[in-house]
């Protein structure tokens, strides 16, 4: 009995930890997707030219921290699957690894190729228009892109509460104690992504 309560408690501390650590995981790669640049100053080229220096090394480094942090996911996950005896920690350590291979995907992309505005910056940087005309070019772009990115946020928001919705409804509806925590987990995980999305 004692054997068996000792076993239980260790499954569920380690599928504690893994739940958090993908948590993590989803909620940087989250974030990622919500952290795009943020030009506030003027409508002015010179300005503009100096923030994308900053702005293409910060985009070369989130690529270059993903592909490490998902590296380190997927392996660490594949190790547990493999050392994990019961199945629901077997489960959790699989998506731990599908998580991090999405991370290094994503990583990938960051890394290796160039930001819609990056490509606008480029475009404009190589023509032949004069510094009036990017400037008004630049503010028409900036105008635009944040028009975007607050639709894009509050689409996120209205996710992951519909995804919180769903999870705690499930929750209320399982009867299994060991499903219906992993379910107010995900509610409260996509709970907490709705409210950062909302700032």
């Amino acid at each position: 009995m004692i054997y068996h309560l000792k076993n239980q408690l260790k499954i569920q501390r380690s599928f504690s930890v893994g739940l958090f650590f993908c948590f993590l995981l989803m909620c940087s790669i989250g974030k990622t997707y919500q952290s795009e640049s943020d030009f506030s100053g003027q409508a002015s080229w010179i300005e503009y030219k100096a923030y994308m220096a900053v702005e293409k090394e910060r985009h070369r480094d989130v690529g270059l921290s993903y592909l490490i942090s998902g590296s380190i996911a997927t392996v660490g996950g594949l190790i547990a699957y493999e050392a994990a005896s019961d199945s629901l920690s077997r489960v959790l350590y699989a998506v731990t690894a599908n998580v991090g291979i999405a991370a290094i995907g994503l990583g990938a992309t960051y890394y290796w190729t160039s930001s819609e505005e990056e490509i606008f910056y480029d475009t404009l940087e190589g023509s032949s228009l004069n510094l009036q005309q990017k400037n008004e070019l630049l503010a028409r772009y900036l105008q635009k892109q944040r028009q975007q990115r607050d639709s894009r946020r509050w689409i996120q928001v209205a996710t992951h509460a519909l995804i919180a919705a769903a999870n705690f409804y499930s929750a209320a509806q399982e009867e299994n104690a060991d499903v219906r925590s992993i379910f107010y987990f995900l509610g409260g995980a996509n709970t907490a992504l709705a409210i950062s999305y909302s700032f």
